[in-house]
């Protein structure tokens, strides 16, 4: 009767310890289950952050500028085939460039906000060096939608760049647009560039 007795509260006391065990793992099971999700949203978190923007962020007299443009391909398609584009940004400017394999055929185009002032004024100020010389100057002109002060330079030699400057009031800052092209005349992508890019920037000002 006595063993069976003892061997009644061995079982009793191996399941208690059993349980006990049991339910102290359970807090460090749902902890380990948390740090899993947390690990899961942190990774979600970092997908939804990934951006393929090009984003500038530029001081102008105490005021803080940011331009932000989507990835070139998303709202511009070239009239060539098979070129490279490339994004770069730096201190001072958005910079695309669209080249082929070969290098026969080039374009860059330069984003960057430049003043304070407006387009008018920065526009007269850089005519003033070049009075003599109206092939020069900024006049005011025109670009889809979008009216400013622009300077074209082009050439009938092929491997003379072609160059292609928009000043425009923008947000409370004078933005400059700039297509340049090289080896080539045909001038046509130049301005359907210069104006998918005024159509997809955004200027955020604080």
């Amino acid at each position: 009767m006595n063993n069976k007795k003892l061997f009644a509260s061995a079982l009793a006391l191996s399941m208690f310890f059993g349980l006990t065990a049991c339910s102290s793992e359970k807090p460090e099971d749902t902890k380990v289950v948390e740090k899993k999700e947390a690990k899961k949203e942190e990774k979600k978190e970092e997908k939804k952050e990934e951006s393929t923007d090009a984003v500038l962020v530029r001081e102008i007299s105490s005021k803080t500028y940011t331009v932000t443009i989507p990835e070139l391909t998303s709202f511009y398609t070239p009239s060539r085939e098979g070129l490279e584009v490339k994004t770069e940004v730096s201190e001072q400017q958005i910079t695309y460039t669209l080249e082929d394999e070969f290098g026969d055929f080039k374009m860059a185009i330069y984003v960057m906000p430049i003043s304070a002032e407006s387009a008018e004024a920065y526009a007269n100020r850089i005519n003033e060096g070049f009075k003599d010389d109206e092939s020069k100057q900024y006049k005011p002109s025109t670009v889809g939608d979008f009216s400013g002060f622009r300077k074209v330079t082009t050439s009938e030699n092929p491997s003379f760049k072609c160059k292609d400057n928009l000043l425009l009031d923008f947000e409370n800052v004078v933005m400059s647009v700039t297509v340049e092209q090289f080896n080539d005349t045909d001038t046509a992508d130049m301005e359907v560039a210069m104006n998918a890019i005024l159509g997809n920037m955004k200027v955020e000002v604080k």
